[in-house]
């Protein structure tokens, strides 16, 4: 939604846009009136807050004055109040000023755009605006404590709270520039509304209690295949439809309807059984949604080639063992393994040798290692196996069956045997300390010292660790 042209540097053309447009909704919610008093649609304090949110700089008491002056101005002109135009349409102005404070931008709910990050956000600062506007309204009304306050008052709370939480979803999430044309340019994708449109008309042709929750499950299908914006425009007018044609007798919520004369209890069971499909659906929506994160969850910590850990998918392992409080007192030792000369194998069988070679050392390094540890791809041709418990003895058997496994089994590449040797670092230590990850990464940093050494004298080698020399900050210096 965007009205360009309020300007916040012309208050004066401020003052009479608000003013007219403030007194042409008045007028129309006027000429919407019930017997009773009050309008059976009263568009114009959402209409007010929605502004008033998107544009902040409004949010002062002269833009309220001029808002409540044309209230008092139409009233005055079109309906013949006198003193109750000035005491009533104080209800609208407290409707707004309280909508407009929880809302307000600087309370995080609203992006740059004006539009709200949250719609829930909306339901209780409508629910809390609508019980002191019905207050002041019932009140001004001169009802006082008596027997018709309580009837007034939910006539103006249920009339504030239906209009506001209609309207302001779909005002505050409207883009700045519509996309109505392009979502519904696929006719697959015109399905959702054709259906709330059927079950429009179920619910006039069926009638009863039950009928006005009939294009529920319609409206959670839009919102499943729809922009919010898009749903919130299709509940508005679903929800006005519904008030419309209930009012003028078309939809007939008291049951024997002559189109389709069925019993109260009747349009109660199929009332009953849209509402339980409804939560069906989101159910089921859900749940797709929940294995997607899983898929993206898998996708992101582990390596597509490999289907090992990545390298963020082991930290992320990490983190869950240090939360679970799996690593208290637990000796953690790394082996960092390098592929050796593993460009000339590119260079010489090309690159999906390559990753046939990067596939299959990762599973001979799984099958080694089987549950006892964590096999991650750490970059490259590059590996990290972390493994617990182990003393000095059963790491250098554990690092010596890895490079053996490896060295012994040549690899086929277009036709020809060829061998595969790797080098391997290894550093053993406590994962204790400050931070988890600072003392993986010490880890890490003595293992890739040792592999270091592993390659300069002359791989297909392990290294350890000397025994005496811990991995702390100061021996990585």
């Amino acid at each position: 939604m965007q009205f360009a042209l309020l300007d916040k540097d012309k208050p004066h053309r401020n003052f009479f846009i608000l003013f007219f447009f403030t007194a042409f909704f008045c007028f129309i919610g006027g000429h919407l009136r019930q017997p009773a008093e009050l309008s059976l649609f009263w568009p114009i304090n959402a209409l007010l807050t929605a502004i008033f949110v998107r544009f902040p700089w409004l949010h002062r008491p002269r833009y309220y004055l001029v808002c409540y002056g044309a209230m008092v101005f139409n009233d005055t002109l079109f309906s013949g109040w006198a003193i109750p135009a000035f005491t009533i349409n104080g209800a609208n102005i407290v409707f707004m000023l309280v909508a407009v404070s929880m809302l307000n931008p600087r309370a995080g709910l609203i992006n740059a755009s004006g539009r709200v990050k949250s719609a829930l956000s909306i339901f209780p600062a409508c629910l809390l605006a609508s019980v002191m506007c019905a207050s002041w309204g019932a009140l001004a009304q001169g009802l006082r404590f008596n027997e018709q306050l309580l009837p007034a008052w939910s006539d103006w709370f249920s009339e504030q709270f239906s209009t506001g939480v209609l309207l302001l979803p779909f005002l505050l999430t409207l883009p700045r520039r519509s996309t109505l044309l392009s979502s519904l340019g696929h006719g697959q994708r015109c399905w959702p509304v054709l259906m709330l449109g059927m079950s429009i008309g179920a619910a006039v042709i069926i009638g009863g209690g039950g009928s006005l929750s009939f294009p529920v499950p319609a409206l959670i299908w839009c919102a499943i295949s729809y922009p919010l914006w898009l749903t919130s425009g299709l509940t508005l007018l679903t929800g006005i439809t519904e008030i419309i044609l209930v009012v003028h007798g078309v939809m007939n919520i008291q049951g024997d309807d002559s189109l389709l004369p069925l019993s109260h209890l009747a349009s109660a069971r199929l009332g009953v059984a849209t509402v339980a499909i409804s939560p069906l659906i989101v159910a089921v929506s859900m749940d797709a949604i929940r294995q997607l994160n899983h898929q993206l969850t898998l996708r992101a910590n582990h390596d597509f080639l490999t289907r090992q850990f990545s390298r963020s998918g082991l930290y992320d392992r990490l983190h869950q063992l240090e939360r679970a409080q799996a690593l208290r007192g637990r000796r953690a030792s790394v082996l960092l393994i390098d592929i050796d000369h593993f460009k000339a194998i590119n260079d010489n069988y090309g690159h999906d040798a390559g990753d046939a070679v990067l596939v299959d050392v990762a599973q001979r390094m799984q099958q080694t290692v089987d549950q006892s540890g964590l096999v991650c791809r750490f970059g490259g041709e590059e590996f990290l196996v972390l493994l617990f418990d182990l003393d000095e003895t059963q790491l250098l058997e554990k690092a010596e069956g890895i490079r053996r496994c490896i060295m012994q089994q040549k690899f086929m590449l277009r036709g020809n045997a060829v061998a595969v040797t790797v080098s391997i670092g290894v550093a053993s230590g406590q994962l204790a300390g400050v931070s988890v990850n600072d003392a993986f990464n010490r880890l890490v940093s003595a293992a890739d010292k040792q592999l270091f050494i592993s390659k300069r004298s002359g791989r297909n080698r392990t290294t350890l660790m000397p025994e005496n020399v811990k991995p702390t900050a100061d021996t990585l210096t």
